[in-house]
């Protein structure tokens, strides 16, 4: 997911931001082109649980090479596969996790920015990253797209003038996605909590993934940022999904859940809240709304924000009758948010409630409202930067409600009684940086992340039910921002 107000969004908004309040130009200047970005690479130490696990995605008969595969996830049996012929079922690979690693990433930004003689600004941004897949992807062990794959993160237009505010169209962050929220406090480390310990982290573990305002996504919007006056601005964003980028979306060109415009698909309420597929998020015409106060009272800096979030959301299609139907929540958030600054020290809290499940997922009906709270502090003296911050939250997990088709064409509300635990998760984070050069820091950072629901297994090749999964990583490494 993308992390919070670091490197890539907090460079681009001060970029940009700075042209919204520049005085007028006195003669109109064709676009410059300037060339930016990051390159970072870490040493990691991680223990997590689920650390032994199975990848459903192998297939069974991969062709060619050996292996050893699992014949269940509860079985540790291990069945040698020599060229690639089973002799019996298999369900996916099976492997063992150590603890250490090295990780690299990088993202390259290009800064476009124009004047006119009439005090108008206007540009566009565009950011490349080289991490864009979790891990290399195969087919038949031939043709394979590492992890290191490039990808398209943020690219938009804007168009900007001192009194009038700015506007940008693309994909971007929206106001309460990261651009003018408040009490996020992730300036030291690689962010803490919210920094780059989920790298290191499999998802299959169980322990990975918050829900910040990084974590929203640079879903194809439009937003307008206003001027600030006495201290006050405001924002708001519309995306008619969750999707971004060119084209329809549309696998092999035929529609489907995958396409940008779907409104309604078969097998919309069993795909999982929130998807593990992000292009099958179900929220639609997506809006956010945010105001914000930043001032100076006796040398304190200040800044508060509240704002909201709501979308409307996709719906269930009858496979027999196509008859459609609303099986999911409305997102309806609502977060506030508040920091201070005094003499190198600065400490913030935000708290997020409303109708969503972690990763900003919609909750379906019948489905219980969430609640989450982050809190941070951080000192900078000179070169040095230390903080910590944590996050807590309690969620509808996995749902204990789902909708199955029935004969009539409708479809039917299933209750799971498994399921009635509700999900918490709660992380601690500390970390310095030490400003080595101009642009370049060293980093060390210490991060633990615990997840609960009573009833659910997050590691089934433990005897028992597993109803808990935890995180600890520690970082060390180098951050270089151009």
């Amino acid at each position: 997911m993308r992390k919070i107000l670091l490197g890539t969004t907090a460079v681009v908004s001060a970029v940009v931001g700075a042209a919204v309040m520049a005085p007028q130009a006195s003669a109109q200047e064709a676009p410059t082109v300037r060339i930016g970005g990051f390159f970072r690479a870490y040493y990691g130490y991680t223990q997590q649980s689920g650390q032994q696990g199975l990848n459903l995605g192998v297939p069974a008969a991969g062709g060619g090479g050996n292996g050893f595969l699992g014949t269940a996830p509860q079985s540790t049996a291990l069945l040698a596969v020599p060229g690639g012929t089973l002799t019996s079922p298999a369900t996916g690979q099976q492997a063992r996790l150590g603890k250490h690693d090295i990780s690299t990433d990088t993202e390259i930004h290009v800064f476009v920015n124009g004047k006119l003689a009439n005090g108008i600004t206007y540009g566009a941004v565009i950011e490349v990253n080289f991490n864009n897949l979790e891990g290399r992807q195969t087919l038949q062990e031939r043709a394979s797209s590492p992890k290191t794959t490039a990808g398209l993160d943020e690219a938009y237009a804007f168009v900007a003038h001192p009194r009038f505010g700015q506007v940008r169209f693309g994909d971007e962050d929206g106001p309460m996605g990261g651009l003018m929220n408040s009490g996020w406090v992730t300036g030291f480390g690689t962010g803490g909590i919210f920094g780059e310990w989920e790298s290191f982290v499999v998802r299959s573990g169980g322990a990975r993934t918050l829900t910040a305002p990084g974590g929203l996504g640079d879903s194809s919007k439009i937003i307008y940022m206003s001027p600030q006056f006495f201290g006050f601005d405001f924002g708001a964003s519309f995306a008619p999904n969750y999707n971004g980028g060119e084209d329809t979306g549309c696998p092999n060109n035929g529609p489907s859940g995958f396409c940008d415009r779907a409104y309604a698909f078969t097998g919309a309420s069993a795909v999982g809240i929130p998807s593990a597929i992000p292009d099958y998020a179900a929220r639609r015409n997506e809006y956010q709304l945010a105001a914000r106060w930043r001032g100076n009272l006796a040398g304190v800096g200040l800044a508060a924000t509240a704002g909201y979030i709501g979308s409307s959301a996709r719906r269930e299609l009858h496979p027999v009758t196509a008859t459609q139907a609303r099986v999911f929540n409305d997102l309806n958030i609502f977060q506030v948010g508040a920091q201070a600054s005094y003499m190198g020290f600065t400490v913030g809290a935000n708290y997020m409630w409303g109708d969503f499940n972690w990763f900003y997922g919609n909750v379906l009906r019948g489905g219980r409202s969430a609640g989450q709270l982050a809190v941070g502090g951080q000192y900078a003296a000179g070169p040095f930067t230390i903080g910590a911050n944590m996050f807590s939250g309690i969620f509808e997990g996995a749902q204990a409600t789902g909708f199955s088709p029935n004969t009539a064409g409708g479809f039917t509300a299933i209750t799971n009684q498994a399921n009635r635990a509700r999900e918490r998760r709660w992380g601690l984070g500390v970390g310095a940086n030490y400003r080595l050069a101009p642009g370049m820091d060293l980093i060390a950072e210490y991060v633990y992340f615990s997840r609960r629901e009573q009833g659910q297994d997050f590691d089934p090749f433990r005897a028992g039910t597993q109803s808990r999964a935890t995180a600890n990583v520690f970082l060390l490494g180098t951050r270089l921002a151009f």
